[in-house]
């Protein structure tokens, strides 16, 4: 980034100035100079905060764009009262996959268990009946 650079640069100099500073004795000079000296640290200091939250951005600009390739690579069937998708296998919930974007792969309820359903979303726990 030239703006870091710009910022190194300019605490080069200030770092010189520093050295030259021992041989003038006006007081005003060496208090601007330390004035200078920490407004550029403070700069320094907020480039790399922008530079933590340019990151997070990114990052989460790849998930979303990821989200955008499930949904367009793969348009759910409802079978059986769940999702189905012709690029997968197994059977997916549907409340997982309309509030969240998220397949999440349903269980098979043990037959004892399958008055309260065919099938148990492991995320959310919706349950989908099916047929028997």
């Amino acid at each position: 980034m030239d703006v870091v650079a710009s910022i190194q640069g300019a605490i080069d100099i200030v770092g010189k100035l520093r050295a030259l500073s021992k041989t003038v004795e006006n007081a005003e000079f060496r208090m601007l100079l330390a004035d200078l000296s920490g407004e550029l640290a403070d700069a320094k200091l907020s480039i790399a905060d922008l530079k933590c939250q340019l990151a997070a951005a990114l990052e989460a600009n790849q998930a979303l764009a990821a989200q955008i390739e499930v949904k367009k690579s793969s348009i759910p069937i409802i079978n059986d009262g769940v999702y189905r998708f012709p690029d997968r296998e197994g059977h997916y919930c549907t409340a997982c996959y309309d509030s969240k974007s998220q397949l999440a792969l349903l269980a098979l309820l043990p037959q004892a268990f399958r008055s309260m359903g065919k099938y148990r979303c492991p995320v959310c726990n919706s349950k989908y009946a099916g047929t028997a």
